[in-house]
């Protein structure tokens, strides 16, 4: 597959992405019927915010009040549930498709770094995601980068979602920095009894089948006062990555033997495939008019291994997505949100108090083996087999550098026998290992918040916010089985090579307000600001050292880390008609900084502070036509003392910390094109553009890698775009054919900072194009649908890496191959 002429067939598929777009466009504009919009919605509560004006236009929340998406002078994408439904979206990671600027890491489920305008960096996350009004993030594993492992729920019965593009720290607080996300699923109707199912079969090439199952029952409890509704989800992940060197069966046919190790002679087809389920539930209830009550529940359950193979490997061997890995790398992930609103309307403003309660257990196990390549010799047998050797120069040079921690030839010091056994046996089993780290988080967030409702030209919020999150962390060193690469458990005797647990506390509070006047019914002003303060404690200890990481036995250490601040918005738009709306915006975004937890650090290292950016925007959002919408934005971010990932110095060089180095300056571009072409007919499009940079050297003696003026922030593509076509029409009175296609096109981006990076890699452009017809009932009340994604079947790799812990070698997590699906889907 890597081989197919990919590189012609993306600039093929790039042009015809382009040129589709133009002529779709084109005669849309000249055909619409020029027409005022609808007009615009009145302030309202955000927890009520309907999902669509009078004209099918959505109404949003992205500035803690209802307003029409055209009407709100900030760049902002949103997608109905209506239309995530039609384009089969169930992920947020598929929200990359309609939103410019949003771009999502992914390493499997679970553990997906979410970045929007560029801004990424290990630490705390760059972009708040949010369901409803609860704020979720990563666990903060051993590296302090909880924004790595931002969890996923399952998108099914969904009002909308919003990306909301640029910093939103003073409303959305920290962490906000590049962006929000936000799911808003919808909420029980206590007028009505109804329910939806959803299914789907799917079989990738190459691969193995998958199948899902969505439903969901509205129940009216008390008319027009209580309903509840339940929602539930099973998907069964259909495998597409081969190991060719484990096996189920020992008895296994041979795949490839390109290695003198006999284990090469195994196969363990589809190692990806997994499942997930889940579900919420969701009670409103409304003893008034004014009053309003939110109770929910939500559980989700992912226990998949991560999809990693080895583009280097798969290439040399005429394979297509292949792994030659030791042991297993799996995440199994259970994340839990209990939360509670209350809102009350007031004549002129309204009241909105909320609590949610985020649990979660992630455990995450991947394979290191790789990194103890080459530290015992071998020696080739007479079979042509290269087998592990004590008495060679390999073990003894391995025993002196990690047993001892000579480095230096001028030391002629040598192991004794005795240590050159006891290291022999205690680094061969390591050749089959993997870092097993489960990993608890509590996460408590209390808001409350007043917003006027009025007509008047003045308008505001304000609000107060606590959040006290815990987290846990516990990381082991575990030996494989070489023949089937499972982990044994924590109390197999002799299992443990490495023992280390972290304690990370974080305490936020906020006061925040925004103000916004209307001048001569055409000029808005809006100020906002927001205060913080936070405290983060870090704990930790090793109960079982590791002479390959450097590490021995250390009793629980803690340090702390405090720091408060003020944040700054302003926005001036201004509207000379229903059809055009101009603003300028400069905000600022920023995130926590914190303390590191590694054994023996020294103290001017532990603690690393919060970084901040400014961006600064101007945007247009215009009217076209009746139905036609075209809204651009252009903006310079300047983000300083960025938090980046560091390693403590020594020969095991394997504790990972954040540090603060340098500064990056980031200019783009965005544009995004909504119009009804025809009747029936539909067009979207949206373009990004993002030069992401560092603006000066980051001068430090123990970032990794550090990076130069003029470097790449990586795993930001320049270029970024998308499309889609949707069609519906009555093929008889009770039948409507549909069809939708989805294009997008990702530009090429690097994997780390520096060119002088030896784990640097470049990861190609590439192209999607998902195709999908069927028929449905004429009220859309049930439907039949054929699928295709990755229809091109391009080797879309989304995210690839080396580093010490895989002996250099590379690792990729790239988009299904082309896979085929059928979706039943029916309303009641």
């Amino acid at each position: 597959m890597m081989g197919r002429n990919g590189a012609a067939r993306r600039q093929a598929g790039l042009r015809a992405l382009l040129l589709g777009s133009v002529m779709a466009v084109t005669p849309s504009l000249a055909a619409a019927q020029d027409a005022p919009p609808p007009p615009a919605e009145s302030p309202s509560t955000e927890a009520s915010a309907p999902s669509s004006g009078a004209d099918g236009e959505i109404v949003v929340t992205a500035l803690r009040r209802n307003t029409r998406i055209q009407d709100t002078p900030i760049a902002i994408s949103a997608t109905s549930g209506e239309t995530l439904a039609a384009s089969g979206t169930t992920s947020f990671t598929e929200l990359t498709r309609t939103a410019p600027s949003l771009r999502i890491v992914d390493s499997g489920p679970g553990s997906r770094r979410v970045l929007i305008r560029g801004i990424t960096s290990a630490g705390e996350p760059t972009v708040g995601v949010y369901y409803d009004e609860t704020p979720v993030s990563g666990s903060v594993g051993t590296t302090s980068d909880s924004g790595g492992s931002t969890p996923d729920f399952r998108l099914f019965d969904v009002e909308r979602a919003e990306v909301l593009r640029g910093p939103q720290g003073t409303l959305f607080g920290s962490g906000s920095m590049g962006g929000t996300l936000r799911i808003i699923f919808e909420k029980p109707k206590a007028d009505r009894l109804e329910a939806a199912f959803s299914g789907n079969m799917t079989a990738v090439e190459g691969g193995g089948p998958g199948f899902s199952l969505d439903g969901m029952i509205n129940l009216p409890i008390v008319e027009d006062k209580i309903a509840l509704r339940i929602v539930g989800n099973y998907n069964k992940f259909a495998g597409y990555v081969d190991n060719i060197i484990l096996t189920d069966d020992p008895n296994a046919g041979n795949v490839a033997d390109t290695s003198p190790d006999p284990r090469y002679l195994r196969n363990v087809k589809n190692i990806n495939d997994g499942e997930s389920y889940g579900g919420r539930a969701l009670l409103r209830i409304t003893p008034t008019e004014d009053l309003t009550i939110d109770l929910s529940a939500t559980y989700e359950h992912v226990d998949a291994p991560i999809p990693l193979w080895r583009p280097d490997f798969s290439r040399a061997n005429g394979l297509d997505f292949a792994s030659n890995m030791h042991a297993d790398n799996i995440n199994e992930d259970n994340n839990r949100i209990f939360s509670g609103t209350i809102r009350y309307d007031f004549d002129a403003f309204s009241v909105i108090g909320t609590t949610s309660y985020f649990d979660r257990d992630f455990t995450r196990t991947y394979d290191v083996s790789d990194t103890f390549n080459g530290r015992v010799g071998t020696v080739q047998n007479a079979e042509g087999r290269f087998v592990n050797t004590l008495n060679s120069a390999g073990t003894r040079e391995g025993c002196r550098r990690y047993q001892l921690g000579i480095t230096s030839a001028a030391n002629p010091t040598q192991c004794t026998a005795d240590q050159l056994t006891g290291y022999f046996n205690a680094t061969v089993p390591l050749q089959s290992s993997a870092l097993y780290q489960p990993q608890k988080l509590n996460n408590w967030v209390h808001e409350l918040r007043l917003s006027s409702t009025s007509d008047s030209p003045f308008q505001w919020t304000v609000g107060g916010f606590l959040e006290s999150r815990d987290t846990e962390v516990r990381s082991l060193l575990l030996v494989a089985s070489p023949e089937t690469g499972a982990v044994y458990s924590p109390s197999t005797p002799g299992a443990i090579a490495y023992d280390r647990t972290i304690n990370d506390e974080l305490r936020q509070k906020a006061a925040y307000a925004e103000l916004s006047y209307k001048l001569a019914d055409q000029l808005t002003l809006t100020a906002g600001a927001r205060y913080f303060n936070f405290e983060r404690k870090v704990g930790g200890r090793i109960d079982v050292g590791q002479i390959h990481y450097s590490s021995r036995v250390t009793p629980y250490t803690e340090a702390n880390y405090e720091e408060d601040g003020l944040i700054y918005k302003f926005n001036v738009s201004w509207q000379p008609t229903t059809r055009l709306l101009f603003y300028a915006q400069a905000a600022q975004g920023f995130r926590p900084g914190g303390v590191n937890q590694v054994i023996g650090l020294p103290a001017e290292r532990a603690a690393y502070t919060s970084d901040s950016l400014w961006n600064y925007e101007i945007g247009a959002k215009t009217t076209l036509a009746r139905g036609v919408y075209l809204n651009l934005a252009g903006y310079r971010i300047d983000w300083d003392n960025l938090q980046v990932s560091a390693r403590t110095a020594g020969t095991g060089s394997v504790f990972g910390l954040i540090s603060n180095a340098g500064a990056a300056r980031v200019w783009g571009a965005e544009a995004e094109l909504s119009a009804n072409l025809l009747p029936g007919l539909s067009f979207n499009g949206a373009v990004g553009y993002t030069d992401a940079k560092l603006s000066e050297d980051q001068v430090s003696d123990f970032v990794v890698a550090t990076g130069r003026r003029g470097d790449r922030i990586p795993n930001v593509p320049r270029i970024s775009a998308s499309a889609s076509l949707d069609y519906k029409r009555p093929v008889s009175d009770t039948l409507t054919a549909t069809a939708r296609v989805d294009a997008s096109h990702v530009g090429s981006f690097y994997s780390t900072l520096s060119p002088t990076d030896i784990y640097r890699r470049k990861i190609p452009a590439y192209e999607l194009v998902n195709l999908r017809f069927g028929i449905e009932g004429v009220d859309s009340d049930w439907g039949v649908y054929l699928f295709a994604n990755n229809l091109l079947n391009d080797t879309a790799i989304n995210q690839m890496s080396a580093n010490a812990n895989t002996g250099g070698i590379t690792n990729a997590v790239s988009i299904a191959p082309r896979t085929y699906g059928l979706n039943l889907m029916r309303r009641f």
